[in-house]
């Protein structure tokens, strides 16, 4: 049984965090990570998707998996985008920014290295996590709770 006064420590810094603000802030992630994987899968199309379809077989996953990531990051962006069940789409999707760090981590951490790091593909997973922990934000189409009860 908890004893009066004692409190978690989660408990203990919800203060820390600006309720006025934070939901803001939360808007600008969604809509960053959302917008990033829009384009990063019209690239795909604009690039042709061949190109696409030779970078899995190179890196040892399907080429027939080309069109559905494509059509998975264009849907779930713009879910990500308007906010509709925004974290789980975010949550999904960390699936393949996983597989990105997998495939770039013997190349090296520097982005700018021959080839591509891992340092940036880690770093939006670190925030696309963090956007699903903390929540849809402002203005969010369909709010819903990580895990249903």
């Amino acid at each position: 049984m908890k004893q009066a006064g004692s409190q978690s420590s989660v408990e203990a810094h919800a203060g820390a965090v600006d309720k006025k603000l934070a939901p803001f802030g939360l808007l600008i992630l969604r809509v960053a990570i959302g917008t990033d994987w829009i384009v990063h899968a019209l690239l795909k199309t604009f690039r042709g998707m061949n190109t696409h379809e030779a970078l899995l077989a190179r890196n040892g996953i399907s080429p027939l998996l080309a069109w559905p990531t494509f059509t998975a990051e264009l849907l779930l962006g713009t879910m990500i985008v308007i906010g509709f069940w925004s974290r789980q789409a975010a949550a999904f999707l960390l699936i393949f920014l996983a597989v990105v760090v997998w495939v770039k981590w013997p190349v090296g951490w520097l982005y700018s290295s021959p080839g591509g790091g891992w340092e940036y593909p880690m770093f939006w997973l670190f925030a696309q996590l963090a956007f699903v922990l903390g929540g849809d934000g402002a203005w969010a189409l369909r709010r819903a709770p990580l895990i249903p009860r």
